[in-house]
Order: structure tokens, then sequence, then C-alpha cells
């Protein structure tokens, strides 16, 4: 049956059902439920007519190459496809809307009869009309080296096992462990008002003291971490107990192309009593 046909009878049969779905990502939830279950029953309604399908690569030249697809033929693959066979598992969710317009990117991992296959992003573009969210549009990403499986773990717990890790690779000189938790692009700042370093310029400083097997033992006794589990930026704040006494750090951190959290950006400062400022400004100032 074509395609706009078979739209415009789903439309019909649906249509009261359809204002308690209408949000992007009950939209993107019920596409990939189906893919899961085999079954493309009903699935032609989240896909608004005329959408577009395509995928990006990268040729033997280096040359961009999309490649276009089929909803049509997507939508009879998946009907072909037993329960269980096709199983998109999505890294995280972020979604932005401007009124009737939303946006969605997907990191995901794809797994073919219980093996990964291949993974990517998905770049959705969806559309609020005939009283629920279609999708417009679907462009992805598939790369078949470096896939991991989505963590179970919640987001929260991520962020506190990355903050708690990363400060005892440095009291154990694990230098490699260390820096690996930074982004490329990361900036450190330290307590010295010179100490605002790239991540090369903080690995150059700080790597005598790793290969020494003396880096720095700091332990966090308080920790506040503020995330949205579907963004790719998240942030905390801890309390430090380390050689200079309390010390206050915060963290920007933010996902990579495997939406594993790196840190972006770190600030270390000393807390000073309120009653000692002034012997702390004092000394400054000598």
């Amino acid at each position: 049956m074509p395609f706009r046909l078979l739209f415009l009878l789903l439309i019909t049969a649906l249509s009261p059902f359809l204002s308690a779905q209408d949000t992007p990502r009950a939209t993107l939830l019920q596409l990939f439920d189906g893919m899961r279950a085999g079954d493309s029953t009903g699935m032609a309604i989240l896909f608004y007519p005329g959408a577009s399908l395509q995928s990006v690569s990268v040729d033997g030249a280096g040359n961009t190459v999309v490649t276009p697809g089929s909803i049509d033929q997507w939508l009879a693959g998946l009907h072909r496809a037993e329960a269980g066979v096709l199983d998109e598992q999505l890294h995280y969710t972020e979604i932005r809307t401007d009124g009737r317009l939303a946006t969605a990117w997907t990191p995901y991992t794809f797994v073919l009869n219980g093996e990964i296959h291949h993974c990517g992003t998905n770049a959705f573009q969806l559309v609020q009309s005939a009283e629920r969210w279609r999708i417009v549009n679907i462009m992805d990403t598939r790369d078949t080296s470096g896939c991991t499986l989505p963590s179970t773990t919640p987001v929260a717990q991520q962020l506190e096992d990355l903050a708690t890790g990363w400060h005892a690779a440095a009291g154990r000189a694990d230098a490699d462990t260390f820096f690996d938790a930074l982004t490329p692009d990361a900036v450190y700042i330290g307590t010295d008002p010179g100490e605002h370093w790239t991540r090369d310029e903080f690995y150059a400083f700080a790597k005598p003291y790793f290969e020494a097997g003396k880096a720095w033992d700091f332990t966090a006794t308080e920790r506040h971490v503020f995330h949205d589990p579907d963004s790719n930026v998240a942030y905390w704040d801890e309390l430090l107990d380390t050689w200079m006494g309390p010390c206050r750090g915060t963290a920007v951190v933010k996902r990579d192309e495997r939406g594993a959290w790196k840190i972006a950006h770190y600030t270390l400062s000393m807390t000073v009593p309120n009653e000692r400022v002034e012997a702390v400004i004092k000394a400054i100032n000598e």
C-alpha cells in the first residue's frame, strides 16, 4: 500500500488516541519499541508524509557521502524481522524544541541477534502535525569500531564514579587514567594565579610528579552533582580534603561521541574561613 494512503488511513483510525502521545520523546519511544518488537503495525503514523532517511559516511578518499534511504523499505524490513532481532540501544536522547519544530540527538549502538553490529548517532527532525509529533527526517552515522553498549548505571552515579575515580587516579599516580578522564580541549585551573592550563600544559606540569609516583591525594568529603539525564553537559561542586587543607573543586563535564562523560573544565580553589580573610589578604599582598 502506498505510504501516503496508509498515512491517511492511520490518521483516521488512530486520531482518538494521538493526543496522549503528543511529545517528540513519545514518538521516538514508539519507533524504537516497534523496532525491537519486530512490529511495524501503525508505525507509518510516526512519519510525516514524504519523510526522508539518509546516512552520512566517508569514502576511501575522505569525501563525505550522503546515501538516501527509504522509509517504506525500512518499515517493510522491520515487518519481516522477528521480535528481539533488531535492538537499537540509545545512550541518551537530547531533544530541543521551538514551537512545532523539534530536533533529537540520539547516539546509539545497534545490536543484531544479541551481538553489537555497529554504532553511531541519529539526528531526527520532527514537526507537530495532525495532533501529534511526526518524524520529517532521519540522518545517521554508522561505525563498526569502538562500539560499546549504553551504560545501565544511573547518570548521577556515572558522574560520581568519574569524579571519585579521577581523584583516586592521582592518588595512585596513574597518569593514563587521570588524563584520559579529560576532554582534549579541557582546562584545569589551580590555586596559583598562573595555573590556568590546557590539558597538555597540565600534563607537562604534572608528569614529573606522576613519574615519581608522588602525585596528589584529594578525597571528596562533600559533593553536589547537577545533571539532566538526556543532556550532554553536567557539572558538580565538591569539598576536598587535601594537603592544603579543605579545598573547593568545581567541574564541568560533557559526553564524548560515544556517550562517555569527560571533564572539560575543572577549578580548584582553597577555602578561607571568613574570620581569616584579612590575614590571608595580608599574606597575599606581602
